[in-house]
Protein backbone atom coordinates (compact mmCIF):
# COMPACT_ATOMS: atom_id res chain seq x y z
CA UNK A 1 0.00 0.00 0.00
CA UNK A 2 1.27 3.63 -0.91
CA UNK A 3 1.57 5.49 1.51
CA UNK A 4 2.24 10.15 1.76
CA UNK A 5 5.82 10.83 1.71
CA UNK A 6 5.29 12.88 4.81
CA UNK A 7 4.35 9.80 6.57
CA UNK A 8 6.51 7.57 5.22
CA UNK A 9 9.20 10.34 6.43
CA UNK A 10 8.24 11.11 9.95
CA UNK A 11 10.01 9.03 12.28
CA UNK A 12 8.75 7.73 15.71
CA UNK A 13 8.79 9.38 18.81
CA UNK A 14 11.62 8.02 20.95
CA UNK A 15 9.36 8.86 23.63
CA UNK A 16 6.62 7.70 22.43
CA UNK A 17 8.08 4.20 21.45
CA UNK A 18 10.06 3.59 25.07
CA UNK A 19 7.04 4.32 26.63
CA UNK A 20 4.97 1.77 24.87
CA UNK A 21 8.04 -0.67 25.62
CA UNK A 22 7.85 -0.28 29.24
CA UNK A 23 3.74 -0.65 29.21
CA UNK A 24 4.57 -3.84 27.95
CA UNK A 25 6.96 -5.29 30.05
CA UNK A 26 4.45 -3.37 33.35
CA UNK A 27 1.70 -5.78 31.72
CA UNK A 28 3.84 -8.82 31.45
CA UNK A 29 4.24 -8.54 35.08
CA UNK A 30 7.74 -6.33 35.47
CA UNK A 31 8.27 -3.36 37.78
CA UNK A 32 9.35 -0.95 35.20
CA UNK A 33 10.36 2.81 36.99
CA UNK A 34 9.99 5.62 34.55
CA UNK A 35 12.61 8.44 34.13
CA UNK A 36 11.26 8.92 30.91
CA UNK A 37 7.98 11.25 30.75
CA UNK A 38 7.77 15.10 31.29
CA UNK A 39 4.88 14.50 32.94
CA UNK A 40 4.27 16.09 36.40
CA UNK A 41 2.83 13.06 39.13
CA UNK A 42 1.08 16.62 41.30
CA UNK A 43 -2.91 16.01 40.48
CA UNK A 44 -4.41 19.05 38.59
CA UNK A 45 -5.28 21.56 41.37
CA UNK A 46 -9.15 20.53 42.96
CA UNK A 47 -10.26 24.07 41.63
CA UNK A 48 -9.75 22.26 38.22
CA UNK A 49 -11.24 19.64 38.69
CA UNK A 50 -14.18 21.15 39.97
CA UNK A 51 -14.79 23.62 37.41
CA UNK A 52 -14.45 20.78 34.75
CA UNK A 53 -16.96 18.81 36.96
CA UNK A 54 -19.38 21.42 36.40
CA UNK A 55 -18.72 22.49 32.78
CA UNK A 56 -19.95 18.84 32.34
CA UNK A 57 -23.08 18.78 34.80
CA UNK A 58 -24.26 22.10 32.66
CA UNK A 59 -23.89 20.18 29.58
CA UNK A 60 -21.26 22.10 27.97
CA UNK A 61 -20.19 19.20 26.14
CA UNK A 62 -21.58 20.57 22.73
CA UNK A 63 -18.89 22.81 20.03
CA UNK A 64 -17.69 26.18 21.32
CA UNK A 65 -15.49 28.78 18.84
CA UNK A 66 -12.58 27.29 17.11
CA UNK A 67 -10.08 29.56 18.26
CA UNK A 68 -11.20 28.94 21.92
CA UNK A 69 -13.33 30.01 24.25
CA UNK A 70 -13.39 33.69 24.14
CA UNK A 71 -13.67 33.87 28.17
CA UNK A 72 -10.35 31.85 28.23
CA UNK A 73 -8.76 33.77 25.36
CA UNK A 74 -9.41 37.03 27.19
CA UNK A 75 -7.65 35.34 30.25
CA UNK A 76 -5.04 34.50 28.37
CA UNK A 77 -4.74 37.58 27.39
CA UNK A 78 -4.51 39.11 30.77
CA UNK A 79 -2.09 36.52 31.85
CA UNK A 80 0.42 36.92 28.82
CA UNK A 81 0.24 40.85 29.66
CA UNK A 82 1.10 40.86 33.33
CA UNK A 83 3.43 37.99 33.66
CA UNK A 84 4.86 37.63 30.67
CA UNK A 85 5.22 41.41 29.65
CA UNK A 86 3.44 40.30 26.14
CA UNK A 87 0.51 42.53 24.41
CA UNK A 88 -1.88 40.55 22.86
CA UNK A 89 -5.21 40.65 22.20
CA UNK A 90 -7.49 37.87 22.67
CA UNK A 91 -8.17 37.45 18.83
CA UNK A 92 -4.48 37.12 18.92
CA UNK A 93 -4.66 33.71 20.56
CA UNK A 94 -5.02 30.65 19.49
CA UNK A 95 -6.24 27.94 21.84
CA UNK A 96 -4.75 24.56 21.03
CA UNK A 97 -4.82 20.79 21.51
CA UNK A 98 -1.58 21.40 23.93
CA UNK A 99 1.43 22.65 22.69
CA UNK A 100 2.25 20.21 20.32
CA UNK A 101 -0.30 21.04 18.06
CA UNK A 102 0.28 25.30 19.11
CA UNK A 103 3.76 24.08 17.35
CA UNK A 104 2.10 22.32 14.33
CA UNK A 105 -0.27 25.06 13.62
CA UNK A 106 2.77 27.58 13.92
CA UNK A 107 5.11 26.14 11.95
CA UNK A 108 2.30 24.75 8.92
CA UNK A 109 1.21 28.48 8.65
CA UNK A 110 4.19 30.26 8.18
CA UNK A 111 6.72 27.82 7.12
CA UNK A 112 6.84 25.78 3.18
CA UNK A 113 8.71 23.36 0.89
CA UNK A 114 12.29 25.80 0.81
CA UNK A 115 12.06 27.38 3.88
CA UNK A 116 14.88 26.37 6.26
CA UNK A 117 14.08 26.68 10.21
CA UNK A 118 17.40 26.92 12.84
CA UNK A 119 16.42 24.71 15.60
CA UNK A 120 19.64 24.84 19.37
CA UNK A 121 20.50 21.36 20.03
CA UNK A 122 19.79 19.62 21.79
CA UNK A 123 16.12 19.74 21.38
CA UNK A 124 13.21 18.50 22.32
CA UNK A 125 12.07 14.91 20.24
CA UNK A 126 9.14 16.84 18.28
CA UNK A 127 10.97 19.78 17.18
CA UNK A 128 12.49 18.77 13.77
CA UNK A 129 9.62 16.10 12.90
CA UNK A 130 6.91 19.23 13.07
CA UNK A 131 9.25 21.07 10.80
CA UNK A 132 9.38 18.22 8.06
CA UNK A 133 5.68 18.02 8.53
CA UNK A 134 5.56 21.73 7.09
CA UNK A 135 7.43 21.47 4.22
CA UNK A 136 10.70 22.55 5.18
CA UNK A 137 14.07 21.75 6.40
CA UNK A 138 15.19 21.50 10.32
CA UNK A 139 18.60 23.09 10.72
CA UNK A 140 20.56 22.21 13.82
CA UNK A 141 23.18 24.92 15.34
CA UNK A 142 24.78 23.59 18.32
CA UNK A 143 24.54 25.09 21.83
CA UNK A 144 27.60 26.68 24.07
CA UNK A 145 27.18 24.75 27.29
CA UNK A 146 23.45 23.86 26.68
CA UNK A 147 23.04 28.04 26.36
CA UNK A 148 21.79 29.89 23.21
CA UNK A 149 24.55 30.80 21.24
CA UNK A 150 23.58 33.60 19.41
CA UNK A 151 26.63 34.14 16.91
CA UNK A 152 26.47 30.22 16.03
CA UNK A 153 22.70 31.00 15.13
CA UNK A 154 23.56 34.03 13.26
CA UNK A 155 25.94 32.01 10.75
CA UNK A 156 23.28 29.52 10.74
CA UNK A 157 21.45 31.90 8.65
CA UNK A 158 21.10 31.75 4.91
CA UNK A 159 18.19 33.56 2.57
CA UNK A 160 15.93 30.56 3.03
CA UNK A 161 16.12 30.72 6.63
CA UNK A 162 12.20 31.55 7.76
CA UNK A 163 12.36 31.01 11.32
CA UNK A 164 14.49 30.23 14.86
CA UNK A 165 13.02 27.71 17.21
CA UNK A 166 13.74 28.57 20.77
CA UNK A 167 12.84 26.48 24.41
CA UNK A 168 13.46 28.01 27.48
CA UNK A 169 12.98 26.97 30.41
CA UNK A 170 14.59 24.08 27.52
CA UNK A 171 14.04 20.51 27.12
CA UNK A 172 16.33 17.58 27.70
CA UNK A 173 18.92 20.52 29.45
CA UNK A 174 16.86 22.52 31.86
CA UNK A 175 18.96 25.77 30.52
CA UNK A 176 17.03 29.24 31.29
CA UNK A 177 17.98 31.68 28.73
CA UNK A 178 19.59 34.83 30.26
CA UNK A 179 17.69 38.42 28.75
CA UNK A 180 20.76 39.36 27.03
CA UNK A 181 20.35 36.52 24.54
CA UNK A 182 17.63 36.94 24.20
CA UNK A 183 17.70 40.67 23.10
CA UNK A 184 20.62 39.83 20.94
CA UNK A 185 18.54 36.79 19.68
CA UNK A 186 15.60 39.71 19.26
CA UNK A 187 18.39 42.09 17.07
CA UNK A 188 19.18 39.18 15.09
CA UNK A 189 15.61 38.45 14.14
CA UNK A 190 14.86 42.04 12.95
CA UNK A 191 17.99 42.26 11.16
CA UNK A 192 17.13 39.03 9.22
CA UNK A 193 13.76 39.02 8.97
CA UNK A 194 13.28 35.80 10.69
CA UNK A 195 10.33 34.98 12.73
CA UNK A 196 10.92 33.13 16.58
CA UNK A 197 8.99 30.71 17.91
CA UNK A 198 8.61 30.40 21.12
CA UNK A 199 8.57 26.95 22.83
CA UNK A 200 7.35 28.29 26.63
CA UNK A 201 6.01 24.84 28.03
CA UNK A 202 7.68 24.74 31.58
CA UNK A 203 7.75 28.29 31.32
CA UNK A 204 6.94 28.05 35.42
CA UNK A 205 9.60 25.86 36.62
CA UNK A 206 12.89 27.72 37.09
CA UNK A 207 15.02 27.29 40.00
CA UNK A 208 17.93 28.62 42.17
CA UNK A 209 16.42 32.03 41.63
CA UNK A 210 16.26 32.06 37.56
CA UNK A 211 13.48 33.76 35.78
CA UNK A 212 11.81 32.65 32.41
CA UNK A 213 11.91 35.27 30.24
CA UNK A 214 9.71 35.66 26.90
CA UNK A 215 11.19 37.13 23.88
CA UNK A 216 8.60 38.53 22.84
CA UNK A 217 8.57 41.19 25.85
CA UNK A 218 12.26 42.05 24.67
CA UNK A 219 12.20 43.12 21.55
CA UNK A 220 10.70 40.87 19.38
CA UNK A 221 6.86 40.79 19.74
CA UNK A 222 6.42 41.64 16.05
CA UNK A 223 7.92 38.47 14.79
CA UNK A 224 7.76 36.10 17.41
CA UNK A 225 4.72 33.11 18.16
CA UNK A 226 4.80 32.10 21.60
CA UNK A 227 3.69 28.88 22.55
CA UNK A 228 2.47 27.79 26.28
CA UNK A 229 0.31 25.13 27.99
CA UNK A 230 -1.68 24.18 30.94
CA UNK A 231 0.09 20.67 30.98
CA UNK A 232 3.02 21.32 32.90
CA UNK A 233 2.26 24.21 35.45
CA UNK A 234 -1.37 22.67 36.42
CA UNK A 235 -0.46 18.81 36.04
CA UNK A 236 -3.37 18.93 33.17
CA UNK A 237 -1.35 17.11 30.83
CA UNK A 238 -4.41 14.86 30.07
CA UNK A 239 -6.91 18.18 29.38
CA UNK A 240 -4.87 18.96 26.05
CA UNK A 241 -5.40 22.56 26.18
CA UNK A 242 -2.41 25.13 25.25
CA UNK A 243 -2.03 27.55 23.26
CA UNK A 244 -0.47 30.46 20.62
CA UNK A 245 0.58 33.91 20.79
CA UNK A 246 1.13 35.73 17.97
CA UNK A 247 1.44 38.67 15.61
CA UNK A 248 -2.20 39.90 13.73
CA UNK A 249 -1.39 39.21 10.57
CA UNK A 250 0.27 35.29 11.78
CA UNK A 251 -2.80 34.49 14.42
CA UNK A 252 -5.28 35.10 11.64
CA UNK A 253 -4.21 32.85 9.05
CA UNK A 254 -3.07 30.00 12.21
CA UNK A 255 -6.88 30.13 13.17
CA UNK A 256 -7.99 29.49 9.23
CA UNK A 257 -5.75 26.69 9.21
CA UNK A 258 -6.50 25.57 12.63
CA UNK A 259 -10.40 26.07 11.89
CA UNK A 260 -9.69 22.77 9.10
CA UNK A 261 -7.71 20.92 11.52
CA UNK A 262 -9.99 20.39 14.46
CA UNK A 263 -13.04 21.62 15.53
CA UNK A 264 -12.37 23.09 18.76
CA UNK A 265 -10.52 22.00 21.54
CA UNK A 266 -12.39 20.47 24.46
CA UNK A 267 -15.05 22.33 25.91
CA UNK A 268 -15.14 21.53 29.40
CA UNK A 269 -11.63 21.23 29.05
CA UNK A 270 -11.34 24.66 28.83
CA UNK A 271 -13.41 25.56 31.35
CA UNK A 272 -10.73 23.28 33.54
CA UNK A 273 -8.59 26.23 32.01
CA UNK A 274 -10.38 29.25 32.94
CA UNK A 275 -10.55 28.10 36.80
CA UNK A 276 -6.25 27.59 36.73
CA UNK A 277 -5.82 30.96 35.57
CA UNK A 278 -7.92 32.22 38.47
CA UNK A 279 -5.51 30.07 40.77
CA UNK A 280 -3.08 32.59 42.42
CA UNK A 281 0.68 32.55 41.96
CA UNK A 282 0.95 30.51 45.66
CA UNK A 283 -0.13 27.77 43.76
CA UNK A 284 2.47 27.79 41.23
CA UNK A 285 4.88 28.49 43.58
CA UNK A 286 4.14 25.84 45.59
CA UNK A 287 4.51 23.45 42.78
CA UNK A 288 7.81 25.22 41.33
CA UNK A 289 9.08 24.32 45.01
CA UNK A 290 8.49 20.34 44.88
CA UNK A 291 10.34 20.01 41.95
CA UNK A 292 13.04 21.98 42.68
CA UNK A 293 13.51 19.69 45.81
CA UNK A 294 13.64 16.91 43.35
CA UNK A 295 15.87 18.41 40.86
CA UNK A 296 18.39 19.05 43.64
CA UNK A 297 18.11 15.03 44.25
CA UNK A 298 17.93 13.63 40.92
CA UNK A 299 21.01 15.78 40.59
CA UNK A 300 22.83 14.46 43.10
CA UNK A 301 22.43 10.66 42.57
CA UNK A 302 22.67 11.16 38.81
CA UNK A 303 26.13 12.74 39.38
CA UNK A 304 27.66 9.89 40.74
CA UNK A 305 27.13 7.61 37.75
CA UNK A 306 27.26 10.84 34.83
CA UNK A 307 29.03 14.14 34.34
CA UNK A 308 25.79 16.63 34.27
CA UNK A 309 25.16 20.12 34.26
CA UNK A 310 23.03 21.41 36.83
CA UNK A 311 19.44 22.12 35.55
CA UNK A 312 18.45 25.84 36.59
CA UNK A 313 14.58 25.13 35.13
CA UNK A 314 12.72 22.37 33.52
CA UNK A 315 11.67 18.91 34.59
CA UNK A 316 15.21 16.68 33.38
CA UNK A 317 18.73 16.26 34.19
CA UNK A 318 20.42 15.71 30.90
CA UNK A 319 23.45 13.37 31.57
CA UNK A 320 26.44 12.68 29.91
CA UNK A 321 26.30 8.84 29.42
CA UNK A 322 29.63 8.57 27.39
CA UNK A 323 31.91 7.01 30.22
CA UNK A 324 29.61 3.96 29.70
CA UNK A 325 29.32 3.50 26.37
CA UNK A 326 31.54 0.62 24.30
CA UNK A 327 32.02 -2.94 24.38
CA UNK A 328 28.25 -4.61 23.60
CA UNK A 329 26.59 -0.88 24.33
CA UNK A 330 27.23 1.20 21.35
CA UNK A 331 25.48 4.27 21.49
CA UNK A 332 22.72 6.10 24.04
CA UNK A 333 19.77 4.41 22.38
CA UNK A 334 21.62 1.37 23.06
CA UNK A 335 22.14 1.94 26.83
CA UNK A 336 18.96 3.31 27.18
CA UNK A 337 17.40 -0.27 26.10
CA UNK A 338 20.06 -1.89 28.34
CA UNK A 339 18.66 0.07 31.61
CA UNK A 340 15.26 -0.50 30.82
CA UNK A 341 15.64 -4.73 30.41
CA UNK A 342 18.31 -4.62 33.22
CA UNK A 343 17.16 -2.12 35.44
CA UNK A 344 13.68 -1.86 34.94
CA UNK A 345 13.86 2.23 34.21
CA UNK A 346 13.02 4.24 31.66
CA UNK A 347 15.07 7.01 30.18
CA UNK A 348 15.21 8.92 26.99
CA UNK A 349 18.24 8.41 24.68
CA UNK A 350 20.28 12.07 24.14
CA UNK A 351 20.36 10.72 20.00
CA UNK A 352 16.69 11.57 20.01
CA UNK A 353 17.33 15.06 21.25
CA UNK A 354 20.07 15.55 18.95
CA UNK A 355 22.94 14.80 21.51
CA UNK A 356 24.59 11.21 21.23
CA UNK A 357 25.46 10.13 24.52
CA UNK A 358 23.85 11.80 26.70
CA UNK A 359 20.73 10.42 28.79
CA UNK A 360 17.65 12.11 29.81
CA UNK A 361 15.99 11.54 33.30
CA UNK A 362 13.14 12.83 34.43
CA UNK A 363 12.10 13.79 37.90
CA UNK A 364 8.49 14.12 38.01
CA UNK A 365 8.54 11.13 40.39
CA UNK A 366 8.47 10.92 44.28
CA UNK A 367 11.84 11.29 46.02
CA UNK A 368 11.43 7.22 47.06
CA UNK A 369 11.31 6.41 43.27
CA UNK A 370 14.21 8.65 42.48
CA UNK A 371 16.17 7.06 45.13
CA UNK A 372 15.45 3.38 43.83
CA UNK A 373 15.43 4.20 40.05
CA UNK A 374 19.06 5.38 40.22
CA UNK A 375 19.87 2.89 42.20
CA UNK A 376 19.33 0.41 39.91
CA UNK A 377 20.56 2.16 37.11
CA UNK A 378 24.24 2.29 39.44
CA UNK A 379 23.89 -1.35 39.68
CA UNK A 380 23.41 -1.49 35.98
CA UNK A 381 26.04 -0.02 35.04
Amino acid sequence: MRLSSRAEAASESATLRLSAVAARLRAGGREVLSLLEGEPDLPAPSKVLEATRRALSRGLTRYSDAAGLPELRALISRKLATRNGIAAAPEDILVTNGAKQALYDALQTICGPGDEVLIPSPYWVSFPESVRLAGAKPVFVATRAHQLDVDAVARAVTPRTRAIIINSPNNPTGAVYPAAALRALARLAARRDLLIVSDEAYEDFAYDGAAHLSVAALGAARRTITIQTFSKSYSMTGFRVGFLAAPPEIARAARRLHGHITGNVCTFAQHGAIAALGLGRGELERRRAVYQKRRDLAYALASRGFDCVKPRGGLFVFADARRHLGGHIKDAEGLAEHLLHKAGVSVVPGSACGMEGFLRFSFTSPEPVLREAFARIEAAL
